[in-house]
């Protein structure tokens, strides 16, 4: 499964001391343990990603592993102005994940916004052929972390090794 991490449950996600971790834990284990792949891209993500600095090392790691996919930056910043045009509204703040959605065909986003459900998931906002994302808010959500939910076009999807797990596990540790 591709999922579209949004910057504000990475702590969530990656570490095991939040309130919330074990909502958000299924997510982690699909991608280190199964066959999850994060999926990014766009000057906002990358900005808001560089805010997180701490979890910097372990991104790199994901993607020398091959569990991270990145887009083109530039692609992403244009759907991204197409879909500011389309809904104006700056109540609608993560419009670099719906333009992610449609560069990507990725289907799953995780996040800890329930306010921006509402925009992103807006059908009208989706060319043909690419399917409005479902939300993973937590662990009530853990079926949808499969295959099924992965587009054609991001398969085959691997498992990591042994050794990969490992070193994932170990940044993910350090940055606990």
């Amino acid at each position: 499964m591709a999922i579209i991490l949004d910057t504000n449950c990475f702590a969530n996600v990656f570490s095991k001391n939040t309130a919330k971790h074990e909502e958000y834990k299924p997510v982690l284990d699909w991608v280190v343990k199964g066959k999850g792949l994060f999926v990014y891209g766009g000057t906002q993500y990358i900005e808001e990603l560089r805010t997180c600095a701490k979890y910097l090392p372990l991104f790199r790691e994901l993607r020398l592993v091959g569990k991270v996919l990145v887009l083109d930056k530039e692609k992403v910043d244009q759907r991204q102005e197409v879909i500011a045009e389309q809904i104006p509204d700056d109540e609608f703040d993560d419009k670099h994940l719906s333009a992610i959605v449609i560069e990507s065909k990725c289907k799953l986003i995780c996040s800890d916004d329930k306010r921006s459900i509402k925009y992103v998931t807006n059908p009208a906002l989706y060319p043909k052929g690419i399917t409005k994302p479902k939300y993973y808010t937590g662990s009530k959500n853990a079926k949808m972390l499969c295959d099924k939910n992965i587009d054609k076009s991001l398969k085959p999807l691997c498992k990591l090794n042994k050794a990969s797990r490992a070193r994932v596990i170990g940044v993910i540790e350090k940055r606990s």
